[in-house]
């Protein structure tokens, strides 16, 4: 049974397991330029639920890597992951990681760069209360990670790094506070299902939400979402269906950063489908929308 470690400790697993999958993901530079879509036949690619549903040999690879940093650190916690499912030990410490090893795979596909690996984990604080603890999210892509600890606050650093950034490396970490307050023209971000029913209600719940922002983003990964809008860049996030391993990380990285948040109730976005929210959003046009689908 791992030892109880402090919420740094584990911070410092977070982050070097989502750097070792974002290292993976980074490869994809590698003798191709960015800007170029990769084929099938280069990727391993094939789709899982649609046409736009991709998993590709980089997302095996990534998530390979980041379960052997957390193994390695910490080999009887659970890791439940978007690829591998979930790994229970004999004897179970208590804490439990969620790992999405490439969110944004179809940017990723396509030669955009925002897409990243996310990192986070929960278990019991210092109070034996059950809560996330940790999390990193790292965009190689766009070279730049985010990161939070419980009650430690949200930083983001610039990495130079990553390919295509040029930039100082390892800059002193920003600490986030947030959307700049009584911005005009905010920006609301979300995200749109492949299941044609969850995406009609999604579509009609931009609408109710639209009247109260100035434009809307799709950016391609609900981590980055929660991330930028932890960092000012966004000013909201919803959307409905996201699974645990989506907002995981970016959701602390939101909450510690002072951004209001509401996490689904459940883990399963497919079974139990719920809102997962960051920022300001009228949860009563929310509600609205969902009680003329009901």
């Amino acid at each position: 049974m791992s030892a109880r470690i402090t919420v740094p400790g584990l911070l410092v697993v977070a982050k070097a397991a989502a750097r070792a999958g974002a290292d993976v993901l980074a490869r994809r530079w590698t003798g191709h330029h960015p800007a170029v879509p990769l084929g099938i036949e280069e990727i391993g690619a094939e789709t899982k639920s649609s046409g736009s549903d991709w998993v590709t040999d980089y997302d095996r690879r990534a998530e390979q890597a980041v379960r052997q940093v957390i193994s390695g650190y910490r080999p009887s916690d659970e890791i439940t992951g978007e690829e591998y499912g979930a790994t229970l030990p004999a004897e179970p410490s208590g804490y439990r990681w969620s790992i999405d090893p490439l969110d944004g795979t179809t940017n990723f596909v396509r030669g955009l760069p925002q897409f990243c690996t996310s990192v986070a984990v929960w278990g019991p604080d210092a109070r034996g209360e059950g809560r996330w603890l940790a999390g990193a999210v790292v965009a190689p892509g766009l070279g730049r990670t985010w990161y939070a600890s419980a009650d430690g606050g949200a930083f983001s650093t610039v990495d130079a790094s990553t390919a295509g950034v040029h930039a100082p490396d390892r800059a002193e970490p920003v600490r986030l506070t947030g959307p700049v307050p009584g911005r005009s023209g905010r920006l609301l971000a979300t995200g749109f299902g492949y299941d044609p029913a969850r995406r009609a209600l999604q579509v009609r719940a931009l609408a109710a939400l639209l009247p109260a922002f100035g434009d809307v983003r799709r950016i391609g990964s609900a981590a980055l979402d929660l991330c930028m809008v932890a960092d000012g860049t966004l000013d909201a996030y919803a959307e409905f269906g996201t699974q645990e391993y989506d907002w995981a990380a970016g959701a602390l990285v939101a909450e510690e950063a002072g951004v209001a948040v509401t996490r689904p109730a459940s883990a399963d976005g497919t079974a139990h489908p719920d809102w997962m929210v960051a920022g300001d959003v009228d949860a009563a046009a929310l509600a609205a929308v969902m009680g003329e689908m009901a």
